[in-house]
């Protein structure tokens, strides 16, 4: 029997996905029967993989990868046989990092050994390379009513041997009894991008669970505005080219399930607000330039904005809040768009006594009758160190439904760095609309909606801007490990 590995790449970004194809040969003059080795109950088919990570060598087999996770019964299981015919094959894919995770860069070596109906066989050892570098702050996404379980996704550059990578992850809450809390459950490399790109972005989404839309990320280089979906490439992406580098990107970019990509940004000067749509479909052939499709002029440049999407269930509007100082306090604007994305001011008013925490965004979530909900954390005139949670609440035509609403929160013991403010998305929750925030103080500790006690410190180094998700048994945060790169922390 001969057993070949072959791998879809031999260089790989620390926690990069890799599938290894194996293949069976015999190459005997006679068949032979055995138990089918790629079924969870056999442990014939042993990998091993050596490297810095596993000095000594880790094993791991189908039946291993099963026990370990626990999600497949094992006990009493028996693989079934197959008879595998002079000079045929039998082939299959083993995902490398899910089965043997590995974190620390350098060179490895796989094989494979087949031991079962009396043949005992070892393959030649693959050699593939795991390379680290310096990964900036993600942004994340989720598809909005489609649960915990349709996974949030991730989008960060990755800098790599003078190279600028764009990589993608998708995380799943997977919290249970055993707290194992929101996992990674695949990663990317999509390609090198321009260097100095900067934004790298994940749509939030409307799409019902399941739906077969096409699935955008995008990024900035200067005046560009890229985007990425079928049939387009990292080296031939979606384009737009403003005029000058806007002032910033609207977060998040907005997917629907018509294939439409709606980014909101704030042009050059912080003087007016643009809506920039691209537009693609799985039969796409043809990659097309994307279009401005709204502008309206603003007062003053804002120092916070978020956008958001409106439920299938009642079109696809899409409303941007956004936040400017003014005499007296802060003004937030609510900023409406139609279906095709023309944009009209919509209600404006007055948070008198606030002022802006520096890298503050708000919270934006429209709920199944239409209303708008913003929630943003700031700071008292009066007193900085005295945060306070103002919430104000647009009817669905977009105006004001009532005054706003300030909420004292707990004085802080620093500076504070960065603040954000999240609505619970999750739908059929007693918790959908809840408002959750967290405030980044300048020594990177938290404090967070529900805290008792001191300023808590993650692990890992908070993104920023920050991004909070309320997720099936707790709330977590994004941070950036320097290694791997987006991890969520539950808090």
């Amino acid at each position: 029997m001969r057993i070949q590995l072959r791998l879809s790449k031999t260089q790989l970004v620390t926690s990069e996905d890799v599938d290894v194809r194996i293949v069976l040969s015999n190459e005997s003059a006679s068949p032979v029967a055995f138990p089918d080795p790629f079924r969870h109950s056999d442990q014939s088919l042993t990998y091993t993989v050596t490297g810095p990570e596993y000095p000594k060598g880790q094993d791991v087999s189908h039946y291993t990868v099963i026990a370990r996770e626990g999600s497949q019964p094992l006990g009493g299981v028996a693989a079934p046989r197959v008879q595998l015919g002079a000079g045929r094959a039998l082939e299959s894919v083993m995902p490398l990092q899910e089965w043997v995770p590995i974190r620390k860069p350098g060179r490895y070596l796989l094989t494979a050994r087949f031991r079962a109906a009396g043949i005992d066989s070892v393959s030649a050892p693959v050699e593939f390379e795991v390379l680290t570098g310096r990964p900036g702050p993600a942004a994340a996404g989720v598809m909005v009513g489609g649960g915990a379980y349709a996974g949030v996704g991730a989008v960060w550059l990755q800098q790599l041997e003078g190279r600028t990578l764009l990589m993608q992850a998708v995380f799943v809450d997977e919290t249970d009894e055993d707290g194992r809390g929101v996992t990674r459950q695949s990663s990317r490399a999509l390609g090198a991008v321009e260097p100095g790109a900067t934004d790298a972005l994940a749509p939030w989404t409307n799409d019902a669970p399941g739906a077969g839309a096409v699935s955008w990320v995008l990024w900035r280089s200067g005046a560009s505005i890229l985007a990425l979906a079928p049939p387009a490439t990292a080296t031939e992406p979606f384009r737009f080219d403003l005029e000058a580098p806007p002032d910033r990107l609207v977060r998040p970019p907005l997917e629907t399930h018509a294939g439409e990509l709606f980014v909101p940004l704030i042009g050059a000067g912080g003087t007016d607000l643009r809506l920039v749509r691209f537009q693609s479909s799985l039969e796409a052939t043809h990659v097309t330039p994307g279009k401005e499709v709204g502008r309206v002029r603003l007062a003053s440049a804002p120092v916070a904005a978020r956008a958001a999407l409106q439920p299938g269930s009642v079109g696809n509007g899409i409303s941007i809040v956004l936040v400017s100082e003014a005499p007296g306090g802060l003004e937030v604007q609510h900023v409406r768009a139609t279906g095709a994305g023309r944009l009209s001011r919509a209600a404006s008013t007055l948070l008198r006594g606030l002022r802006a925490l520096p890298d503050s965004e708000p919270g934006v979530w429209m709920d199944e009758a239409g209303f708008v909900h913003a929630a943003w954390v700031a700071a008292s005139v009066k007193d900085p160190r005295r945060p306070m949670l103002a919430e104000v609440r647009f009817r669905p035509d977009g105006r004001l439904a009532s005054p706003p609403r300030t909420t004292p929160l707990p004085e802080l013991p620093l500076r504070a760095r960065a603040a954000v403010a999240r609505h619970c998305h999750l739908p059929h929750s007693e918790r959908a609309g809840g408002v959750g925030w967290a405030i980044l103080l300048e020594d990177g500790s938290l404090v967070r909606a529900g805290q008792r006690g001191p300023p808590t410190s993650p692990e890992r180094p908070v993104a920023v801007p920050m991004e909070l998700f309320e997720m099936l048994q707790g709330v977590f945060i994004l941070t950036t490990d320097p290694a791997v790169g987006p991890v969520f922390e539950w808090l």
